[in-house]
């Protein structure tokens, strides 16, 4: 059994592993495009504006872009993805609204629970690369409590720059070796653990949608390699 004496708090991502964007932001657009009666491929839209905000985030990383929060990224995004959909009409005003619905993601099942479960041993936060105000509207919308909410645009680099990991113990009041990233994204664990974290990996099946499913075997790296939530609950709970 894996010795988690040490861990004395859990950093997630929200993302994807908490929160599911995908049918959420597909369910609102699909709604938008039936009012229209415009042909749309609603599972490539949303995948595009998820996928381009992360290659713009990339960008403000380098310094090529100005420092910019996940709201203002996601809208400049809507715009590019807008274009390459022109079957789709919205002005200004309305994508604004739509780029609210980040706002409103829905939690996966199980998520919440199991949340709820670690915080009788464990600081249980959330570390992202979405804003603040991401993280608390989507936790209040799905009655998801935290002991904290650590956002990048507040930290000064955004994941998965080394600094961002060792930037969350430090708010933490701990050692990095005492704070477990938990995540779907095993590109976020890796670089946590190259930071100096202990892992954790919850997988999550349709985070893409349907067919696009990552690969979700177990890595020997990590520190813990979890099926489920519930799995992940009682691992770091046993």
């Amino acid at each position: 059994m894996t010795d988690l004496s040490n861990v004395k708090a859990l950093a997630w991502d929200i993302g994807g592993t908490i929160f599911d964007w995908h049918h959420t932001i597909k369910g609102e657009v699909s709604a938008i495009a039936e009012a229209q009666g415009a042909e749309l491929d609603v599972a490539a839209f949303t995948n595009m504006w998820r996928f381009t905000m992360f290659k713009r985030l990339q960008l403000v990383r380098r310094g090529d872009l100005p420092w910019l929060n996940a709201d203002q990224l996601h809208r400049r995004v809507l715009d590019e993805v807008m274009e390459a959909h022109p079957q789709l009409s919205l002005s200004p005003s309305e994508r604004d609204e739509l780029n609210q619905v980040w706002h409103r993601m829905n939690a996966w099942p199980g998520s919440a629970e199991c949340l709820e479960a670690l915080r009788s041993r464990y600081k249980v936060t959330v570390l992202t690369v979405m804003s603040w105000a991401i993280a608390v509207d989507c936790s209040k919308h799905n009655g998801i409590s935290w002991d904290g909410i650590l956002s990048c645009e507040f930290l000064g680099h955004y994941k998965p720059e080394p600094e961002a990991y060792h930037a969350s113990a430090r708010y933490l009041g701990l050692d990095i070796s005492e704070v477990m990233m938990c995540a779907a994204h095993k590109g976020d664990l890796q670089a946590a653990a190259r930071a100096g974290m202990p892992t954790a990996y919850v997988p999550v099946a349709t985070e893409r949608g349907e067919g696009n499913d990552p690969d979700m075997s177990p890595d020997p790296s990590f520190t813990v390699n979890a099926t489920d939530f519930a799995d992940l609950a009682r691992q770091l709970l046993s």
